[in-house]
């Protein structure tokens, strides 16, 4: 059921459990708790649509000298949370990040990647990714599993990204979640504090902001904060009446450690092999699922390297440079919306003259016959498809492709999230975000790039070009990777280490849990939404064995 927040008011009801956040995590443990004896509420701060309201509300400051997107950007303040911008990229975790690397800071994950194994093959099924198979040998048994012939080997391996229809949450769930008798949601009522009964070890009440600007209370035996990887992190330390650090926050790790991905194009690698046994493009398995290869450091290379997880794709030429003389590309560049949101945003943000747009449109004029098939293809594939190609990517004439590297961050005590003098509409302390990155993090790079290159040298398979110092400066240019907001209340077993233990119960308050990117405590080379759900579908089965 749909809900108003006046039916919360002056209520004395106390829900089972009450999910502060109507996003991916949230909406996961709801669907997942409905038929079951519990009686559920959702918070969701936002309505049924995005406004300017929730910009507002989400803008905060990056300090000076990190390079981090806009605090606004990649986040949705709606029924849906940032489901409704995802571009619908599904990787797991790699088993080497669920183990204990003793040359990565930090106590890492409190167990392996054997316990979240099921839930990811239930997570699949909610996000609408197919089966839980990341091999291209098993996944497309028809076809060659390398993305190069003879170019996999100890160091360099193969592997395959799934993508989601994409999976919008609210629309994935809504129906479902608005008939069940046991869930109830509310819509524009955003949490403003946990308050925690006087001894601190519980949570007392939700406080939930009116909209004339007055506060109402909203109970529940077990509260779950679903609000994503910065937002959970900002309502808990502002929770600070009881707990004057923050709620969760007693050994100064709430808002540390924050990572995000590093990711940037640098180097181009070209293959020895005819163009058509190089499989670069998306395919579909056998269940009608978008799957595309990608190139991945080893286990044991990486162990061997001391080095984080590094994966590449091959990636388009510059959209924005008409000197690439492509129709498709620069008609990308004009339009945005052809390529995944992360990518159309930078070109939202290039203040480009009318030159530079002139130029774009001579190349679309000079070959508009390609630019038409393109077209057609791309309004059945994408516009008009239920499942959708995830974005344009294309082929070369000469096998030379540009080469874009995703990769692990280690997790930095001083990379974090803290509060400023700032306030927003409710009164709330607005977010300051210091993001920084490790000597490390760039180390590690630099051994993944040489890895493939030289592997691709001793196969024959091809070459890469590629200047260090380069793949370094471009890592540092473009900073903080999208809507990766992970570890500011990562996962541990010791509470002088982290902030929820391995069930995602905060430290020391019985009955708050956090689903969100925020308990990673590693952010692995894999786009965290796949694992997000998973770890929120664990902890839905969790609460059931907890309230009576």
């Amino acid at each position: 059921m749909i809900g108003s927040i006046a039916d919360l008011t002056g209520s004395d009801r106390i829900y089972d459990v009450v999910i502060i956040g109507g996003g991916a995590a949230g909406l996961s443990i709801a669907a997942a708790l409905i038929g079951s004896p519990l009686r559920v509420l959702v918070l969701e701060a936002g309505g049924r649509k995005p406004d300017k309201t929730g910009t507002e509300v989400f803008e905060g400051t990056v300090a000076d000298g990190s390079v981090h997107p806009f605090l606004h950007t990649y986040r949705v303040r709606a029924i849906g949370g940032a489901s409704r911008i995802w571009g619908g990229r599904c990787i797991p975790y790699d088993p080497i990040d669920f183990a204990s690397r003793p040359w990565v800071a930090g106590p890492g994950w409190p167990f392996g990647r054997e316990v979240l194994d099921p839930w990811y093959r239930q997570a699949q099924i909610a996000i609408e990714a197919g089966a839980f198979d990341y091999d291209p040998a098993t996944t497309l048994p028809d076809d060659q599993a390398e993305f190069a012939p003879g170019l996999d080997g100890e160091t360099v391996r193969t592997r395959l990204e799934r993508f989601s229809k994409p999976t919008d949450f609210w629309r994935r769930f809504g129906q479902d979640i608005t008939r069940a008798s046991n869930v109830d949601v509310v819509l524009n009522a955003p949490a403003t504090a946990i308050r925690l009964a006087q001894d601190g070890a519980t949570v007392d009440h939700v406080e939930v902001a009116l909209p004339d600007g007055a506060r109402t209370q909203v109970r529940g035996r077990q509260v779950v904060v679903a609000m994503g990887g910065l937002e959970s992190v900002r309502l808990l330390l502002a929770s600070n009446d009881i707990r004057p650090a923050g709620v969760g926050n007693d050994h100064d790790q709430l808002g540390r450690h924050y990572m995000s991905h590093l990711a940037a194009t640098s180097g181009t690698v070209t293959f020895h092999a005819p163009a058509k046994a190089i499989r670069w493009d998306y395919q579909k398995d056998a269940d009608g699922i978008y799957v595309r290869r990608r190139i991945a450091i080893t286990e044991e290379a990486q162990t061997r390297m001391h080095s984080l997880n590094t994966v590449f794709r091959t990636h388009l030429p510059d959209p924005a440079d008409p000197g690439h003389g492509n129709a498709i590309l620069s008609a990308m560049y004009l339009v945005k919306d052809l390529v995944l949101y992360e990518y159309s945003r930078k070109f939202r943000e290039n203040k480009a003259g009318l030159g530079l747009y002139g130029r774009h449109l001579l190349n679309v004029l000079r070959n508009p016959f390609a630019l038409a098939g393109f077209g057609e293809g791309w309004v059945r594939k994408r516009i008009l498809a239920d499942r959708k190609l995830p974005s344009v990517v294309l082929g070369s004439r000469t096998n030379a492709f540009a080469l874009e590297f995703h990769a692990e961050q280690e997790p930095n005590p001083e990379s974090r999230i803290t509060l400023s003098r700032e306030r927003d509409a409710y009164g709330m302390p607005r977010m300051s975000v210091d993001w920084r990155t490790t000597a490390l993090d760039m180390e590690s790079l630099k051994a993944s790039y040489a890895a493939l290159a030289e592997r691709l040298e001793q196969s024959g398979a091809g070459r890469l070009d590629y200047d260090p110092d380069e793949v370094v400066a471009q890592a540092r240019k473009e900073g903080a990777y999208g809507g990766h907001h992970l570890g500011a209340a990562r996962m541990s077993r010791d509470p002088r280490q982290g902030v929820v233990d391995p069930d995602c119960r905060v430290h020391g308050v019985d009955n708050l849990f956090i689903a969100s990117g925020a308990v990673l405590p590693t952010s692995s080379q894999a786009n965290p939404t796949l694992t997000i759900v998973a770890l929120a579908l664990r902890l839905a089965d969790h609460l059931k064995s907890r309230v009576p």
